[in-house]
């Protein structure tokens, strides 16, 4: 059964998001959103084991209030929080205490952590071989 990813993050960083995730288009559904409402929409009607990618800031707004009704509502949601500008460390360190957030990850971030964190939160295998488009040539 394939993974539902939901995107609701802020227009710079969907490129990103969206290139990390095409490696996973075989075992996911990713479904992007603009607006939280929209998403919350969504996300109430979804299955267990559903995946939201989540900016810490949509709109000039807070999300993590929104972070924590999903997680009330349907506690088997698992929620990847990207930090943006403007959210205190001492909010980011709440959710992660209180388990809101199922991983945090900090701007600037790479297509690769994506990719970890979602090999992570669905429970998928990760392949020893690294994907073409994550080839460098540079060893490290």
């Amino acid at each position: 059964m394939k993974k539902n990813i939901l995107v609701c993050v802020k227009k710079d960083i969907l490129h990103p998001i969206n290139w990390a995730l095409k490696e996973f288009e075989k075992r996911t559904n990713v479904k992007y959103f603009d607006t939280t409402k929209q998403l919350g929409m969504v996300v109430g009607d979804m299955e267990d084991g559903c995946v939201v990618i989540l900016d810490s800031i949509i709109g000039d707004q807070s999300t993590i209030g929104f972070a924590t009704e999903i997680k009330n509502d349907k506690p088997s949601v698992k929620i990847l929080l990207i930090v943006s500008s403007g959210t205190t460390k001492e909010e980011v360190i709440g959710l992660v205490k209180s388990q809101i957030v199922n991983g945090v990850l900090l701007r600037p971030f790479t297509a690769e952590q994506i990719s970890d964190y979602v090999y992570k939160l669905c429970g998928f295998q990760k392949p020893t071989d690294v994907p073409w488009y994550m080839q460098t040539g540079i060893k490290p």
